[in-house]
């Protein structure tokens, strides 16, 4: 402050304070233009020839987020070595910085900064961001105050180097998991999703969305499945966008994963979902609390299930019908309900009724002389579906757990979820009445829980073996042994 009137001071020093903390003030400054200088006077007073400055300038300032986490673990460095050097993500042409530190996913662009408890340190070379620590003199704690291990707490500034001048910047710490738990906590309990490991194969638009809910929700583990690649053509639907192009869909999924729950392991497995190499599948499947089936072929839907009903792990098949003019879940819990063998021997129709979203999809389904469109649906016809498998192994996740959301039990106790986006033409659903008129029909846009008994007999599930030799009056121990299926051990 140039001025030396000490009630001016005062005055600015409030009036600083309440634009800082956005919010109104005793005082408030203005450009005095008869003075050609910045002025303090009380709330309410008249100034005619003054321009006011208010709360919503204080935005003039660049954004600069920290990691309170990160800081509390260099602290010792910082305390021996005098200074902690720092990479930050630069935002929208500077106006937003972002600790490295907070998450996976850089800026375009960076800069280096330096941490330091010493306000007359010499920066190193090429460092443009300074921020120093220094002890409060029993200040409320706000967003710039950091608590160091010892409990004693630090004002904070920062300001970046732009030649000869130093421009402030806004700072505010970030502690990220207790941030995000305590959104978590009106509706599940802030840890009780940590230790759960969720299983996800196929990493497209339904599976990559379904995984990054769960994070959002708090589990703590993720294995995920998917041997291909983010192209462009799948960024109107995927999470994935333009700047992934080229990388495997589990690892672009595990980085968006990490944005959301910085804390969950997530290991990625870029490889087939088939029998060559059922072995690995299913040692990743047995690390599972639940497994969610995102991809879009019967023969890798089939392994899967063989899998999970050996295993006895709950699974949930999420799929769209073409065009994505709908869709179904199916849950399976192995020994209990309909699994997905029992729903493709009982709803052949239904089960056939997929999504050509890509090339290979429709060459794995098409007639040599009768090749089949490719017909993707759109992102938000996708979306409910995805929606509906995650809020089912959320579910199932909690079955074990005291949590406000088993109320749900009664209402998700079905097998099998269809979903309708439009009457599609040619379809069994293209008489459905509009959804407008109706309230007691079955329409577009709502949720359908369909009972499916388990078959008794299934191949996967059931005692197969023994109703074939029922039927034809044979003993099963005077059967002589049967060719071993790929997919499962002698």
């Amino acid at each position: 402050m140039s001025t030396s009137d000490p009630q001016q001071q005062q005055m600015i020093r409030e009036a600083m304070k309440s634009i800082a903390e956005r919010r109104p003030g005793r005082t408030k400054l203005v450009y005095d233009k008869t003075k050609r200088t910045i002025v303090a006077v009380a709330e309410g007073a008249q100034a005619p020839r003054a321009l006011n400055i208010t709360a919503d300038d204080a935005d003039m300032f660049a954004a600069l987020t920290l990691s309170t986490a990160w800081l509390r673990d260099h602290w010792d460095d910082l305390t021996r070595d005098g200074y902690a050097p720092l990479s930050l993500s630069s935002w929208d042409d500077g106006d937003a910085l972002t600790h490295a530190a907070l998450g996976v996913i850089p800026a375009a662009s960076s800069a280096t900064g330096c941490i330091t408890l010493d306000p007359a340190f010499q920066l190193p070379q090429g460092t443009a961001i300074a921020i120093v620590l220094q002890p409060g003199d029993g200040e409320k704690p706000d967003a710039a105050t950091f608590t160091c291990p010892d409990g004693t707490a630090y004002r904070t500034t920062a300001w970046r180097h732009d030649g000869d001048t130093r421009l402030p910047l806004d700072i505010c710490f970030a502690d990220v998991q207790p941030e995000l738990a305590t959104r978590r906590s009106g509706i599940l309990e802030t840890t009780v999703l940590k230790d759960k490991t969720v299983v996800v194969i196929g990493l497209g638009t339904g599976g990559g969305h379904a995984a990054i809910e769960l994070a959002k929700c708090g589990v703590g583990n993720f294995i995920l499945i998917d041997r291909d690649r983010l192209s462009v053509g799948n960024v109107v639907r995927h999470p994935g966008g333009i700047s992934q192009v080229g990388r495997f869909k589990v690892n672009v999924i595990r980085d968006l994963i990490l944005e959301k729950n910085p804390d969950a392991k997530v290991s990625a497995y870029p490889v087939a979902v088939d029998y060559d190499n059922h072995g690995d599948i299913r040692e990743l499947i047995a690390q599972a609390n639940v497994v969610v089936c995102g991809t879009d072929s019967r023969p890798s839907k089939l392994l899967v299930n063989q899998l999970c009903v050996e295993a006895g792990i709950v699974a949930v098949y999420g799929g769209a019908f073409r065009r994505a003019y709908g869709g179904q879940v199916l849950r399976v819990r192995p020994k209990e309900s309909a699994c997905h063998q029992c729903f493709v021997a009982a709803m052949p129709d239904q089960a056939s009724d997929v999504e050509i979203s890509t090339a290979a999809d429709a060459e794995g389904i098409a007639y040599s002389d009768q090749p089949v469109a490719i017909e993707p649906g759109l992102s938000l016809d996708v979306l409910p579906i995805a929606n509906m498998v995650a809020k089912l192994a959320l579910l199932e996740l909690l079955a074990d757990r005291d949590s406000s959301l088993n109320i749900l039990k009664r209402d998700f106790a079905a097998p099998w979820y269809l979903w309708l986006n439009r009457p599609e033409p040619g379809t069994e659903y293209a008489s459905w009445p509009p959804l407008s008129e109706s309230m007691d029909e079955m329409t577009i846009h709502r949720w359908y829980g369909i009972e499916l008994p388990r078959d008794e007999e299934c191949s996967a599930c059931g005692n197969f073996l023994g109703a074939l030799a029922a039927n034809y009056g044979l003993s099963v121990d005077a059967l002589p042994d049967l060719p071993v299926s790929p997919g499962k051990d002698r």
